[in-house]
């Protein structure tokens, strides 16, 4: 008798386990896009963008895919523009812009994609607004990089150096935290390619 109860006890702790999973699949399968009238139709000139070495485009566009299905639920608060710059070297840009605590986010997601193992290079660039999210007195209207160093073991955080290698720390988890870096992580580099220089290359967009 008791050995019945526990083969019972388990098929049904595997079929709660299966049915757990379906509705898993089905969230993420029926998950909720904004209507056509909030997407956004005039370019906004910026010069965001994020590059990303060492990764394959079928990576690339599902942790874009991914990104997009977490962000644009109720409206579009973001549009990614994906184009291949190299062999596995891929640039993200934003047509119609992204504020910049998204942004953030964004660099942040793509170091640590969901259910995708990678070894991506992952850095970002942009011009820092005064108004902006973890923006102080020090960074803003300069020219940063963003990026997470390779020691990184907090996975809820981006890691700030301006052009004139001012580092912060921005946080993510408990509240958005920022903290002044003695030296930053990593010294300020400009970007590989600008954002003028692929305007004429093929390109995917995703929302």
């Amino acid at each position: 008798m008791i050995k019945v109860l526990i083969i019972a006890a388990i098929i049904l702790i595997i079929a709660f386990a299966l049915k757990y999973l379906a509705s898993q699949k089905n969230n993420t399968l029926n998950y909720k896009r904004p209507g056509p009238a909030t997407k956004p139709a005039v370019l906004k000139e910026n010069d965001k963008i994020i590059i990303i070495n060492n990764a394959s485009i079928d990576d690339v566009r599902e942790a874009i895919t991914d990104f997009c299905k977490t962000y644009n639920n109720e409206s579009y608060t973001a549009i990614l523009r994906l184009t291949q710059i190299g062999n596995n070297k891929f640039s993200i840009t934003f047509p119609y812009d992204i504020d910049f605590t998204t942004f953030c986010f964004a660099v942040n997601y793509f170091e640590y994609p969901t259910d995708i193992k990678w070894n991506a290079d992952v850095r970002a660039w942009a011009t820092t607004k005064s108004n902006d999210e973890w923006i102080t007195e020090k960074s803003a209207n300069k020219k940063v990089m963003l990026y997470i160093p390779a020691l990184d073991k907090e996975y809820d955080n981006v890691f700030l150096t301006t052009q004139d290698n001012i580092g912060y720390k921005l946080g993510f988890a408990g509240g958005k935290e920022i903290k002044l870096l003695d030296t930053p992580e990593k010294s300020y580099e400009h970007p590989a390619i600008k954002i003028h220089d692929i305007v004429k290359l093929k390109f995917e967009d995703f929302g």
